[in-house]
């Protein structure tokens, strides 16, 4: 697993007993890792910030209930796509896929800002090839169902291993592995698709 900065055991324990200062190292520590995966499951920065914020929230109102044997990165990805998976409801209730594009830029108080941040390396050519290629795939992410959708991002875009998304998602390997072809081999064809 692609793992972001490790959380000692002690940090957690004063979290636990309410230490702000403990809980302030968490966020620091874990917020990129959260905010990826909210992006990647519902393609808005917007929306990948709020959520966030929540998980965050959520976090330090229940880790005072984390069992000792539970890994804690294991179970902030759960808040993490919990969260996601309610979210992704409430938005499309409210038809927001229909309208936002991730071509759209942020309106700002500033004016308007690009969604993608330009690498001030390499030439602009291949920076604007990357960053179509990175919308293009975005886009086609947010075609798949749901449960496709999480096991794209948690093997492939955030490194877990089958193990442990068969541990996140109460499901066998064998079972994660063939969902998982099958959600690659759809996201595939959404690809094509939209090539052409």
């Amino acid at each position: 697993m692609k793992t972001s900065p490790k959380i000692q055991k002690e940090v957690i324990e004063s979290c636990k007993a309410g230490d702000e200062k403990a809980f302030a190292e968490i966020v620091l520590h874990k917020q990129k890792k959260v905010f990826n995966i909210a992006y990647r499951m519902l393609g808005s920065l917007e929306e990948a910030k709020d959520l966030t914020q929540e998980v965050f929230i959520s976090v330090f109102e229940s880790i005072k209930d984390l069992k000792e044997e539970i890994k804690f990165d294991a179970w902030l990805t759960q808040i993490t796509l919990n969260h996601c998976r309610n979210r992704w409801k409430y938005l499309k209730r409210r038809q927001y896929f229909n309208s936002d594009s991730l071509d759209d830029p942020i309106e700002t108080e500033d004016g308007n800002m690009p969604k993608a941040i330009v690498d001030p390396s390499g030439n602009p050519e291949t920076i604007y090839e990357k960053k179509m290629i990175q919308q293009f795939i975005q886009r086609a992410l947010l075609k798949l169902k749901e449960d496709q959708r999480e096991l794209i991002v948690l093997r492939d875009l955030q490194g877990f291993s089958y193990e442990e998304m068969g541990e996140l998602l109460g499901l066998p390997g064998g079972t994660i592995k063939s969902k998982l072809h099958r959600a690659r081999m759809d996201l595939k064809e959404v690809l094509e698709r939209s090539a052409h």
